[in-house]
């Protein structure tokens, strides 16, 4: 009996090890293709998390994320009227919960009584922090820090500094001069930063600023700019968002109006449709 019982343990602990290696492994290779900006395979981005499965901005919807095996999760960081880093798009907690008022109103404690609503349904989800967030995130998918309020930067900062996430998560911010500010307070800092137009593509090469990935919009999504981008080096980020989602849930070739230009990294919200796509075009790993 005892016997049989240090061998099912055994196996137990053996099993756990070589799933825990594989979890490592697969996200050395996600760290690997985010710095490897010239890479022909896309990086996929679940918005929000996977939140036609789960509610958005959730532990859950994380842990969708990672089962889905995508790469990189988006979410969105507010402080609550106690600075505490929470999870949450909007500023109000009004369409995702079953409360009413702003985040920047409510105590941490107060909102943690608050539960999350899937497709208008309340669950037993819990608002969540970013630092259980990181704690779920580490060494399985990356996170790029949406940051809905400045206010949180320098919290954000220590978080991350005091998690050693710098390899787990990337910043995503708006101007040249936060790039270089980031990486002076920490060398190994990842970032993505928006362009808005083709002017501020120009004005971010001539800055000499050195992110990891560059987010585009449609309007100025041309051959010319994904060169110039991956020539920084940088990926190019796009969102799939909206219209080209619509389409790609029943057509996945869809995908194919982000992708023809060259972009490597793709925010969506059908992160297993697209997976499916790029698998099938050889163009994800």
């Amino acid at each position: 009996m005892k016997v049989t019982y240090l061998l099912g343990l055994f196996l137990c602990l053996f099993v756990s090890s070589m799933q825990a290696q594989k979890s490592s492994d697969y996200f050395k290779k996600i760290q690997k293709s985010y710095v490897n900006t010239q890479a022909p395979l896309v990086m996929i981005a679940a918005h929000r998390g996977a939140h036609l499965e789960e509610p958005e901005n959730s532990l859950a919807a994380l842990k969708k994320t990672i089962e889905l095996g995508v790469d990189i999760m988006e979410l969105d960081v507010r402080f609550t009227k106690d600075r505490q880093m929470v999870l949450m798009h909007d500023k109000k907690v009004d369409r995702t919960s079953n409360a009413k008022g702003l985040v920047s109103d409510f105590t941490f404690e107060e909102i943690r009584k608050l539960r999350l609503k899937h497709h208008d349904q309340v669950t037993n989800e819990q608002i969540p922090t970013l630092e259980e967030a990181f704690q779920l995130a580490k060494g399985k998918v990356l996170i790029d820090l949406d940051i809905k309020d400045d206010a949180t930067l320098d919290s954000i900062i220590v978080l991350v500094n005091r998690m050693k996430m710098e390899k787990n998560c990337f910043f995503f911010v708006y101007e040249p001069e936060e790039v270089v500010m980031l990486q002076k307070k920490n060398k190994n800092f990842q970032i993505m930063i928006r362009t808005e137009n083709e002017e501020a593509v120009k004005k971010l090469v001539a800055s000499g600023a050195k992110p990891q990935a560059v987010h585009i919009d449609p309007s100025h999504y041309s051959p010319e700019v994904v060169k110039a981008i991956k020539q920084i080096p940088a990926r190019v980020w796009i969102n799939a968002l909206g219209t080209v989602d619509f389409k790609a849930a029943q057509q996945p070739a869809a995908f194919e109006e982000v992708l023809k230009y060259g972009a490597n990294m793709i925010q969506t919200d059908q992160p297993t449709k697209l997976k499916e796509y790029l698998k099938s075009q050889g163009k994800y790993r």
